[in-house]
């Protein structure tokens, strides 16, 4: 009587179309009503599909073929039990078969591991720009405006970090400029002409998260009073052509 552990013996060998025919046809009736041993035939089929690259080719030398012939004609065989031989071959064979499933094992979870580093690596950039975007947002060196056209909820803001000299710009429900066209931010202090913070345009869906840098002029002021902001030709204006679409008063974060 063949055991459990007998038929899942037999899976390496099936798999590489090594079995006897009587061997074959009694294991395929096994088959049919085993879960395990078909698994195993499938898990060996697939690394016996990789054996046909697992050497380069090579063309034999010209006449190794006759030589070989005339030698096994002059030399008397040895006799070996068949299946004694049979039995070597096949353990030498699902040995080499577990030993390649072990190797593409070992290789695709390398890869996996691979995969999993690189998400780690992303998150990790993605927290510390988080952390420095956070960091440019908050602090006692951070004033903030609201720009809102009259009798509107505001549709941007911006935070001005002294420290860091740089503009956050923050634009929400801001339909896109016209082509040819953009928006541009102005710092208006008292007894001063208008001075440019730089230029932004919206996404399809009106909004903008752009950093800009503070120009050296309006960072001697110190602080400003307002910002206003205006659409003006691609490339800014020198001076604002329009009254401020969008107009608020600068405050202290914290």
């Amino acid at each position: 009587m063949t055991t459990a552990h007998e038929w899942q013996d037999l899976a390496a060998p099936y798999a590489l179309g090594a079995l006897a025919p009587e061997e074959r046809r009694t294991f395929e009736a096994h088959l049919a009503g085993c879960d395990v041993c078909r698994a195993a035939v499938r898990s060996f089929a697939e690394v016996a599909g990789l054996l046909a690259y697992g050497a380069p080719s090579a063309e034999p030398p010209a006449g190794l073929r006759d030589r070989v012939l005339a030698e096994a004609r002059r030399v008397r065989p040895i006799a070996v039990p068949r299946r004694r031989l049979s039995a070597a071959w096949l353990a030498a064979a699902a040995a080499l078969l577990l030993a390649l499933g072990a190797g593409i094992t070992a290789w695709r979870m390398s890869g996996r591991v691979r995969i999993l580093q690189r998400q780690l690596a992303a998150a990790d950039s993605s927290k510390a720009a988080e952390d420095s975007t956070l960091a440019m947002l908050t602090g006692p060196q951070v004033h903030v405006v609201s720009l809102a056209g009259t009798g509107r909820t505001p549709s941007a803001r911006v935070f001005w970090n002294h420290t860091r000299g740089r503009f956050i710009v923050l634009a929400f429900d801001l339909p896109p400029a016209p082509a040819g066209r953009a928006y541009q931010l102005w710092a208006i202090a008292k007894g001063q002409a208008p001075m440019s913070m730089g230029t932004f345009n919206t996404d399809a869906a009106g909004r903008a998260t752009v950093v800009l840098p503070v120009a050296r002029e309006i960072t001697v002021l110190g602080f400003v009073d307002n910002c206003g902001l205006t659409e003006e030709p691609a490339g800014g204006s020198p001076q604002p052509t329009e009254t401020p679409r969008l107009l608020g008063a600068w405050v202290h974060t914290d």
